[in-house]
């Protein structure tokens, strides 16, 4: 006579996939709760959260870009920016006018990357402007002075004068704080997102 098995020993548990819940299998539910989230997600916008995406500005709109206040004025081109900044052979020049606001209680030299742009014939969307200016006195490279404005350009060449843009799209970065940084324990102010990007239409200065 066989022994009863009171411990279970012997027997063949089922496997995960194969349980079933209501006439089911758990798979065929998790495929269906897959399915539905992926369709309420889609009629929001995709799983990727609206605060995550990059918000996109018209010009005359201000950017809060952590260190700075950005606003994006306008953007032209010209012949040249002498003495500052001039072009090479047969090319012009590119610049993007901001209102700058420094939010920290140190004044500094806005950073470089500050702005990009984006998508221009002859510029590499990560390439540095050859500078910038403060349109009030001229001063290249300025250190601008806490809470108080300053109208700076970013200034770009461009390789060919006979081919220039009409719209370019840009961004704007933006920084944030570190109390103590783990390299050095200081305050350091480290790009992170993006702020913001805008398309904005180009005016022809160069003639």
């Amino acid at each position: 006579m066989q022994e009863p098995t009171g411990s279970g020993e012997g027997e063949e548990l089922p496997e995960l996939q194969d349980m079933k819940v209501r006439g089911r299998s758990l798979k065929v539910w998790g495929i269906g709760a897959a399915v539905l989230l992926l369709a309420i997600s889609a009629a929001f916008g995709g799983l990727k959260k609206a605060a995550d995406e990059t918000p996109r500005v018209d010009a005359g709109q201000a950017i809060d870009a952590g260190r700075f206040e950005v606003t994006i004025q306008r953007v032209v081109t010209v012949k040249d920016l002498k003495p500052l900044f001039s072009p090479d052979d047969g090319g012009a020049l590119i610049a993007v006018v901001t209102k700058v606001k420094v939010t920290d209680d140190t004044g500094v030299t806005p950073p470089g990357d500050l702005v990009r742009l984006i998508g221009v014939p002859g510029i590499k969307d990560d390439a540095a402007p050859l500078g910038s200016t403060n349109l009030r006195d001229e001063t290249r490279d300025p250190v601008l002075t806490p809470e108080y404005g300053e109208d700076v350009a970013y200034v770009w060449k461009l390789p060919k004068a006979t081919e220039l843009p009409t719209e370019v799209k840009l961004t704007v970065q933006h920084y944030e704080h570190v109390e103590s940084s783990l390299l050095d324990s200081h305050e350091k102010w480290n790009p992170d997102a993006l702020a913001a990007e805008s398309s904005v239409k180009v005016k022809d200065n160069s003639k």
